[in-house]
């Protein structure tokens, strides 16, 4: 998220390095912008900041001013790598359904092969060799 760190300690790099999926308080959001403060200006660059380097959070409204009017730095969001993998498509499916094919994202949940496109076939294979 911010230039300034040593790669290896980005929130990024933690998520990747764990899996794609990690929780992160909004202290530690804030301090890698360089931010002293919490407020609904820094919400709003924590929440661009995900999205440049790839990455989608949730609870949406811990990082929306407009529901978070009084932000805490113990607030948590878990951030996932919002990839194609399995897991990112299941977690906008359930979170953005109007524009998601909400069904064959959870498809890749089941044993229903048969649901699935060719390519979510071969991501289901990927993601289960790369376990």
């Amino acid at each position: 998220m911010t230039k300034d760190r040593d790669d290896s300690t980005t929130i990024a790099a933690r998520c990747r390095a764990q899996g794609g999926l990690i929780e992160v308080n909004l202290g530690d959001l804030r301090e890698e912008l360089g931010y002293k403060k919490l407020g609904k200006w820094v919400l709003i660059e924590v929440a661009e900041a995900l999205g440049r380097d790839q990455l989608g959070y949730f609870p949406e409204d811990v990082l929306d001013p407009q529901h978070n009017t009084v932000p805490r730095q113990s607030q948590t969001v878990w951030i996932y790598e919002n990839d194609d993998g399995a897991r990112a498509q299941v977690i906008n499916a359930v979170l953005h359904p109007d524009q998601r094919d909400v069904r064959a994202a959870l498809d890749v949940l089941t044993d229903h092969g048969e649901a699935l496109t060719p390519e979510q076939k071969l991501d289901r294979i990927r993601d289960l060799v790369g376990s």
